[in-house]
Order: structure tokens, then C-alpha cells, then sequence
């Protein structure tokens, strides 16, 4: 049964000041939500404590407070955060959906002290795109019993289809901690339904709302002041200044317009480094760009067909976002100057930089109320000097029930390749050489997907073939040449004892060369549990019968894995994860089974409100079996450093010692961002080299002091 709340009194006027304090004038004549049950780890149990949400709109604004009880003030876990960040807190939160057609769910929520968490989840997805940025008000304030959180968020900043009378499905959700994380709801839910949306069940009546369409202007200023080592020196290059703008139209409620001129989509904080040192295949990075955040999930489902970081340096940009009634479109088309160009293989991907590209992303999606929905999409780029690759893909998630739902997607690449030196290899696939001279061929894909899920038990069944000529310009397709069957089987338990969730699995997979040629065998049981002290524990085994690398044959190899996670409280986070056993040692020029050891321990203090150190050691070995001497060995040690001024202000230092390329990188970054889109940074860069020819240990081999000045200037209310 659903349940209507309508708003029966006249819309208030934009007075609510956003303060973390309800005065009783301010929300006089709210509406009010309880939010009464445990979903997790409890199974719609009665909530251990009281959470009262409170809901008022005006002409341009919806306003919600949270009346946060707590039944040991002590146990309440609050810090102050920059945005997106405060995972580990409590937290209120209220989830919109502005279609009622499950589509997706945009969460927008804040700690107890007003940090901002906003995310969205797509139908069928377990995990929610935390990318996601709204530009809204928040503050909170704590007290004996608990805490305040007041919220005001501008119906700009969703995208819906204008009607003199709106009926949007909303609902509300806290995470908070007793001995270990709990999730409290205002809607109970239903455990093993992966449609997020589905589960709640209330609805607001909007009358009258009429905000004014956004019209942002984002303009910029950066600077770079570089030096590189010559000889024994630094030598710095001429300092740099660019200069762009970002818009932002809204043609209705329902579609946006974003054009950039000179963008600079440079990533300024560092991200951690992934070790490849035994990877056979390139590794991606999660996009953070602010430009690329409206329509991801419209792009979500199509895996790695679409990767928006292969726009790297563009002079140019353009998108169009059209979030309709029963349907979705996004269109963007691109210029970029430093175009990375990707090959995927068999048994390797390979990696080069073009030049001059323009690039298309054209993409649409049929939405069906129950969460179903078909697509279509079309990408193309054109390289300066000649080449292209153009793709042409079909998907369909059709969720049949609340236990069954079937995945389909099918995809045409057509390539003409540059006639260019990016890439220098003798290797050949199919007849082609992987080396780019001006070919023309052709490749697909093709994947079904199966999925079973109830209260406790999961199962998945996965079908893809992936031809040898297939591939993605505008994607990060890495792997080609191949067909693969895999079926995973789980078993979950929850419950409100000391073990709080049990977690059994089984992974199998079977992979073929596309001919038909058998590649690997590999099976994987998995156990987990998570204890209500906040303890956590996952031991797997991944044994691999048989796997075929590069024309040789391995046989009856495995790795362990283990897995701890521990946070006692909102000061102390401890993660590790272990892996030991033989595996195939890829990057060598005869490979073979090793014994391999890898180990990540990561460590987060924070001994005061405002300041937070992490530190994390990776490490990664292998030794032949027989004479144990060392194939590879090397560890990357990384330190980040944080004090956190207010919400919106701070200081990081980031160091990091990669041990493989003996190289050491320091970066202080001073940084102001009161709303996902206004920036300040001012920053600096050492890259050092280990440099034993040298007087001194570690020489610089790099240098870099920037500045950035984003501003939002926005006509929206």
C-alpha cells in the first residue's frame, strides 16, 4: 500500500534560516515523518532510538529537518568533514524520486555538523554514485539528547517534469552507531530487493512550485609554475595562466545544458597508486571531475563501453542532459588535444598517447515504472590526421520481479585506425597488427546477465563474448578475444547478535578464447563476517585448475585472501587485506608460477575534530617456486594529512615513497570549496627521484606551484 502525505497548508515564504537550530515559527505546520525502523543490521525491528524528519517547500525550495535522538550521546560519531567524506558518521538523509519510476534515487543528507553527503543510485545498482554533487544549504548542531540538521535544497537542482501539482517519492534514512553501524528508514525494506527506490513508500504533493531555471556561469582562472631536472638542477619553465568558463542552462526542468571553453580538467589531488606491476592490463580511475556529473547514471549500465576519462585535455565541451517522463537522453560532444588511445588483447592491453580527437557520446534509455528500462547508444571519435572508431550498442535490464532480473547488452565497434607510431609493438591479433597502420576491421560484444536475489540468497549468472577486433575509443574496454561464463552463488544471514552478518559465496568462472580455446578455470569460496562490536572478517581461496597466458599452459595454482576491517570508534579505522599463495608471474619475458605476496594495511587517526592522518603501506612480491629467488619485489607507502579548518576550508599534505620506481611525491594543497562547484586551491608539487650518482640520495626531478580560481556565479533560486 502506498501512502500519500500531501502538503494541505499554503507554501511558506524562503525565511527558514538554515542554522541547525528549529525554532517552533520556522517549522510551524511541517509535515512530520518518523523513521521507526532498524533495516540494518535489524530486519524492520523497531529503532533503538527516535528520528523525526520535518518537511516544508516554498516557491523554489524544499526545507527538511532532522530531529536526531541518541541514546548515549557518547556513541554519536561527528566530525567536521568536506563534502562526501562523513561516511563514517552518523548521518540524516532524505531520498528523492522525482519520476516515482525507480529510475534512480538522489540522496541528500548531513552529518551532525552539517558536513554535506549527497549521492545517487540507479536501479539495480548496490552501490550509489557518491560523484554525485547538489548545491544545497545544510548546518547542524548537537546537544545532550542528540542532534539538529537543517536542510534547504532548490528545485533546480532536480530535474523533473513540470506540472501545476508534483507527486515525488521521497523517504528517509540514518545511519548511526550503537557498538557497530546501524541503518534506521522511515519505509520498511524488503532484504534481497536491489531496487533501492522501490522501498519506500511515501509520497509529498508539491503545488505551485516555480523556480527559476539555473543559468550558472563558472568562470576560471589557473596557474603553473613548472621546472624539470636538468643535469644536477631544476630548471623552471616561464609561468603558465589559462583561462575558461563553464555554463549551465536549464532549457526546462527537465533538460540541462553544460558547454565549457577551455576547460581545465586537470585533477589537482592526487590519487592513490594502484600497483601494476603484474598487471596484464591497463587500470582505470574513478571520474571526479565536476563537468561529467549530471547524466552518469544514464551511462551507469553500459559498464566499460563509456569512459568519460578518455576525454583527457579537451579545448572544448558540450553536454545535453534530457531527464523525460518516460525516457532519457545525453548527448556530449568533445575536442581534445592529448588523446589517450587504448588497445585492448588477449593476454594484454596496450596503451598509447594520440593527439587531436573529436568524440561523440550519444545515448538513450527507455524507463519502465518498475525499474526496467532499454537503451541505445552511439560513440564516435575522429583523429587529427586520420582514423576513427565509431560504436553502435543496444542494452535492455528488464527487472522481471522482486527476485529476478535479466541483463542484455549488444555492441558494434567500427575502427579505421590512425596510421601512426603511438603504438610500437610486433604483436598481431586475428591477421591485424595491434601496431596502428591505417587498418580497417570491425568487432562485438555481446553479454547476458541472469540475477536471483531474496532474503538470503543471491545468485548470478553471466554470459560475455567479446570478439578480437573489438573496441572502444570512447570506452576502456581492456580485454578482447574471449568468451566467459561465471556464476556466483551467496548466501547472506542477518541478525542482531554478536556475529551481526554472515556472508558464504562461491565464484566460478570459465574462460574461452573467442575460437573456442579453453583460457582459464577458476573457482572461489568466500566467507565473511561482520561483528556487532564493528569487526570485520572475509577469508576467500581463488583456485585456478587451469589457465592458458601467451601460448603456455599453468595448471592448479591459488591464492588466499584475508580481509579485516576494524573501527572502534569515530577516531580509529583500520583496514588490511592479505593475499599469499602461486600465482602467474605475467610481465616477465618467460612466465611463470610464483609464490606471490601481497599486503595493504591502511590506518586513519583522528585524535582531534579537525585533523585526520591516514597512513597506508602496500607491498607486492613474487619469488620463483624452486629457487625462491625474487621475480619482483617493492611496496608504496603513503601518507595523507588533514585539518579540516570548517566544512568548507582546509590544509592536506600528501606524501607518498613508491619503492618500485624509487621515486618520492610530496603535495601540500590548500583548499577552499563552499559548494560542489566554487574552488579555490593553492598547491605545490615535488616529485623526487633516488638518485645514487648523485651528492645528495634524492634529487627533485620534478617541481610544480599552481593556483586555481573557480567561481560559481548562478541566477537560480
Amino acid at each position: 500500500m502506498l501512502f500519500y502525505h500531501g502538503f494541505s497548508q499554503q507554501k511558506i515564504k524562503d525565511e527558514i534560516k538554515i542554522d541547525g537550530i528549529m525554532t517552533p515559527n520556522e517549522w510551524k505546520g511541517a509535515k512530520i515523518f518518523d523513521l521507526k525502523y532498524e533495516v540494518d543490521p535489524g530486519d524492520n525491528t523497531n529503532a533503538p532510538f527516535k528520528t523525526t524528519a520535518f518537511v516544508l517547500y516554498s516557491e523554489t525550495k524544499l526545507y527538511i529537518a532532522f530531529d536526531a535522538k541518541i541514546s548515549d550521546i557518547t556513541l554519536l560519531r561527528a566530525t567536521i568533514k568536506e563534502r562526501d567524506t562523513a561516511w563514517d558518521d552518523d548521518w540524516v538523509s532524505i531520498a528523492v524520486d522525482t519520476y516515482d519510476d525507480n529510475r534512480n534515487l538522489i540522496i541528500v543528507g548531513s552529518n551532525a555538523y552539517g558536513s554535506q553527503i549527497d549521492f545517487k543510485f540507479s536501479s539495480g545498482e548496490d552501490n550509489g554514485d557518491a560523484g554525485f554533487d547538489l548545491n544545497y544549504d545544510s548546518s547542524g548542531s548537537i546537544n545532550n539528547e542528540g542532534y539538529i540538521v537543517e536542510m534547504a535544497i532548490p528545485f533546480s537542482e532536480f530535474q523533473y517534469k513540470k506540472k501545476d501539482i508534483l507527486n515525488w517519492k521521497i523517504g528517509f534514512y540514518r545511519e548511526a552507531w550503537l557498538k557497530s553501524k546501524i541503518g534506521i528508514s522511515s519505509s520498511k525494506f524488503v532484504k534481497g530487493d536491489n531496487c533501492l527506490s522501490c522501498q519506500f513508500d511515501t509520497y509529498i504533493e508539491l503545488k505551485g512550485i516555480n523556480p527559476k531555471k539555473r543559468l550558472d556561469f563558472l568562470p576560471f582562472i589557473s596557474g603553473n609554475y613548472t621546472g624539470d631536472l636538468e643535469g644536477d638542477k631544476l630548471k623552471f619553465n616561464k609561468p603558465s595562466i589559462k583561462v575558461g568558463l563553464n555554463t549551465r542552462y536549464d532549457l526546462s526542468s527537465s533538460t540541462s545544458l553544460d558547454v565549457t571553453i577551455n576547460p581545465d580538467f586537470s585533477q589537482v589531488e592526487s590519487d592513490v597508486t594502484k600497483i601494476d606491476v603484474n598487471s596484464q592490463f591497463a587500470i582505470n580511475y574513478q571520474e571526479k571531475r565536476p563537468f561529467f556529473n549530471e547524466g552518469k547514471d544514464i551511462l551507469s549500465s553500459l559498464g566499460n563501453l563509456v569512459y568519460s576519462r578518455s576525454i583527457n585535455n579537451p579545448i572544448f565541451a558540450s553536454k545535453i542532459v534530457n531527464q523525460g517522463e518516460k525516457s532519457r537522453i545525453y548527448f556530449l560532444t568533445s575536442y581534445d588535444m592529448d588523446t589517450p588511445y587504448l588497445v585492448p588483447g588477449e593476454d594484454r592491453s596496450y596503451m598509447g598517447k594520440a593527439e587531436e580527437s573529436f568524440g561523440n557520446i550519444l545515448r538513450y534509455q527507455r524507463i519502465y515504472p518498475n525499474g526496467s528500462n532499454i537503451g541505445l547508444l552511439t560513440t564516435n571519435r575522429f583523429y587529427k590526421g586520420g582514423g576513427m572508431g565509431n560504436l553502435i550498442a543496444g542494452d535492455a535490464n528488464i527487472r522481471l520481479n522482486k527476485t529476478y532480473q535479466v541483463n542484455f547488452d549488444f555492441a558494434h565497434s567500427m575502427t579505421e585506425e590512425p596510421n601512426n607510431d603511438w603504438i610500437s609493438t610486433d604483436d598481431m591479433v586475428n591477421g591485424k597488427s595491434i601496431s596502428l597502420n591505417g587498418e580497417k576491421f570491425s568487432g562485438n560484444k555481446i553479454g547476458i546477465g541472469l540475477n536471483r536475489s531474496t532474503k538470503n540468497w543471491r545468485s548470478e549468472l553471466l554470459l560475455d563474448q567479446y570478439s578480437p577486433l573489438f573496441r572502444t575509443d570512447m570506452g576502456f574496454v581492456t580485454n578482447n578475444n574471449f568468451k566467459q561464463i561465471s556464476f556466483n552463488q551467496t548466501y547472506v544471514s542477518e541478525r542482531d547478535k554478536k556475529v551481526t552478518k554472515y556472508v558464504a559465496q562461491v565464484r566460478s568462472k570459465f574462460k574461452y578464447s573467442y575460437s573456442g580455446k579453453l583460457k582459464q578455470t577458476n573457482i572461489m569460496p568466500l566467507y565473511s563476517m561482520q561483528f556487532k562490536n564493528g569487526f570485520q572478517f572475509t577469508y576467500g581461496y581463488a583456485i585456478i585448475p587451469f589457465e592458458e597466458y601467451k601460448g603456455k599452459e599453468f595448471n592448479n595454482y591459488g591464492l588466499n585472501f584475508i580481509n579485516l576491517k576494524y573501527s572502534p570508534s569515530e577516531k580509529i579505522n583500520i583496514f588490511s587485506r592479505l593475499l599469499i599463495g602461486t600465482d602467474i608471474a605475467y610481465n616477465i619475458d618467460d612466465p611463470v608460477i610464483g609464490k606471490r605476496s601481497t599486503m595493504t594495511l591502511e590506518f586513519n587517526y583522528q585524535p582531534i575534530n579537525k585533523f585526520n592522518i591516514g597512513l597506508m603501506l602496500s607491498t607486492e612480491s613474487m619469488k620463483y617456486k624452486v629457487t625462491n629467488e625474487e621475480i619482483y619485489k617493492g611496496h608504496i607507502f603513503r601518507t595523507d594529512s588533514n585539518y579540516q579548518f570548517n566544512r568548507d576550508f582546509s590544509l592536506k599534505l600528501v606524501t607518498e615513497y613508491n619503492d618500485f620506481s624509487e621515486s618520492l611525491f610530496i603535495q601540500s594543497l590548500l583548499k577552499w570549496n563552499p559548494n560542489p562547484s566554487t574552488i579555490f586551491y593553492l598547491g605545490g608539487n615535488n616529485d623526487m627521484k633516488n638518485n645514487i650518482n648523485s651528492n645528495e640520495n634524492w634529487v627533485s626531478n620534478s617541481a610544480q606551484l599552481f593556483f586555481k580560481l573557480q567561481y560559481l556565479f548562478s541566477s537560480k533560486n
